[in-house]
């Protein structure tokens, strides 16, 4: 049990780490510059996701949510670290055997993500 809060608050930590603002797209481009030059600027959508099959649908839809909104939003520099937190979370959270507390454990955790993340807009 001391195991999961203490990976919560981790989490939290490196999600506050993450509320740094991105640096700005250059918004000054000339109005007659091409297309193609907006569409280098703009990031493309992240396609990768985490594996979470914890069998808690509560855990599984924070990995799934949290993992999507770290790929999206938070800069790039930051993202491996806060990836390896989650998937650290996921590791641990199947060994609980107690599958009624973990549920609440998750509902606490995407609760607190709500706040921490919807900083990096992200919505869940």
């Amino acid at each position: 049990m001391k195991t999961q809060l203490l990976i919560l608050a981790a989490i939290g930590t490196l999600a506050l780490a993450g509320c740094k603002k991105a640096d700005a797209p250059a918004t000054d481009a000339p109005a007659n510059a091409p297309a193609t030059a907006a569409a280098e600027v703009t990031p493309a959508p992240a396609t990768d996701t985490v594996k979470a099959g914890t069998g808690v649908p509560e855990c599984d839809q924070y990995l799934e949510k949290v993992y999507a909104c770290i790929s999206d939003k938070v800069p790039e520099a930051q993202r491996d670290m806060m990836k390896q937190g989650i998937e650290q979370s996921r590791s641990a959270w199947n060994g609980v055997a107690d599958k009624t507390e973990l549920a609440n454990q998750c509902k606490t955790a995407m609760e607190q993500a709500k706040t921490s993340f919807g900083a990096m807009g992200c919505t869940f």
